[in-house]
């Protein structure tokens, strides 16, 4: 007994609260990732007569690079951001984050959002108000600092960081005022048709009432690989009337085996019948869900891997 309270006693009185090492620790991860940066720019060699060539290093670690999966499309997530906007400008003023985040407001509603740096960049780089969708928890303030502000301009990286050195809850200050997340699936009732408690039919098209709101109030509804939830973007949209983009990505075409769609019978004798088929690529999907409606639009966005973006403007 005496042993423990000693030890007691000689704890010091200024031992850090978690809240305050994670701070700290996030705080620390910003300077990390940005001198990582600075690191790697530096490590380009210049010559007198060709200011764009590279030491081997860089060569190699850049061809390493480009050979590891994932790696030519990583900016997808910022390529897409700007195309939103220019695409759909309405977001900039109805979902302008002048309010708390909330699903009562207007807001860019991201499925499928992963860890969460589509959703980061468009409330903290563009001030939207944004809820996402996804069922994993995301944290949403370390994929800002660890993942978007590394690529952010060098002045845009300090200013972040001297604000963080006076305020250590900035970044996630600002998240409680643009975005929030429901930690749920977004799937639509099997048959499209929800019941009250007491078995009554309702006009609900998804059984969690705060999808249901979150969808009606959204300005902007998205899908960056959205998996499989991409196909239910494209009817919630159709129902509620609301612009929308998808970028589709895995078709699971033994997870939904309703989708057929109809192309030239190359064995037909006068060439002009069709054939019904499975959608099972990618290509046939992108088909499948262009036909849904006329007014869908297809664009190729600029990054690699899978990019090919279906669209509505919500007229």
């Amino acid at each position: 007994t005496e042993t423990m309270e000693a030890a007691i006693n000689d704890v010091p009185n200024n031992v850090k609260t978690k809240e305050q090492k994670r701070q700290e620790g996030r705080r620390r991860a910003l300077e990390m990732a940005i001198a990582k940066q600075a690191k790697e720019s530096n490590a380009q060699c210049h010559d007198g007569d060709n200011s764009t060539t590279t030491c081997e290093s860089s060569k190699r670690r850049g061809n390493r690079k480009s050979d590891r999966h994932g790696a030519r499309n990583q900016h997808r997530h910022k390529h897409f951001a700007r195309w939103i906007l220019d695409k759909f400008p309405h977001v900039a003023t109805a979902c302008s984050a002048t309010k708390e985040a909330s699903t009562n407001n207007k807001h860019v509603l991201d499925i499928a959002g992963g860890k969460g740096e589509l959703s980061a960049r468009l409330a903290l780089c563009h001030s939207l108000q944004v809820v996402m969708i996804d069922p994993r928890p995301a944290d949403i303030a370390s994929v800002y600092l660890n993942s978007v502000v590394p690529k952010l301009p060098k002045k845009w990286q300090h200013s972040l960081e001297e604000r963080m050195r006076h305020t250590p809850t900035f970044v996630e200050d600002e998240l409680d005022k643009r975005f929030s997340q429901l930690v749920t699936h977004f799937s639509i009732a099997s048959d499209g048709i929800c019941c009250d408690g007491d078995g009554v039919d309702t006009e609900m098209l998804f059984e969690d009432e705060a999808v249901e709101k979150a969808v009606q109030n959204s300005s902007l509804i998205i899908g960056l690989h959205a998996d499989g939830a991409t196909e239910a973007i494209v009817d919630a949209a159709l129902r509620y009337d609301k612009p929308f983009v998808i970028v589709p990505c895995c078709v699971f075409p033994n997870l939904f085996r309703h989708r057929f769609i109809y192309v030239n019978d190359d064995d037909a004798s006068n060439g002009d019948e069709k054939k019904r088929v499975a959608v099972r690529t990618h290509e046939q999907f992108c088909q499948y869900l262009l036909a849904k409606d006329d007014r869908f639009r297809r664009e190729v966005l600029p990054f690699e891997g899978r990019n090919v973006a279906i669209y509505w403007d919500g007229k």
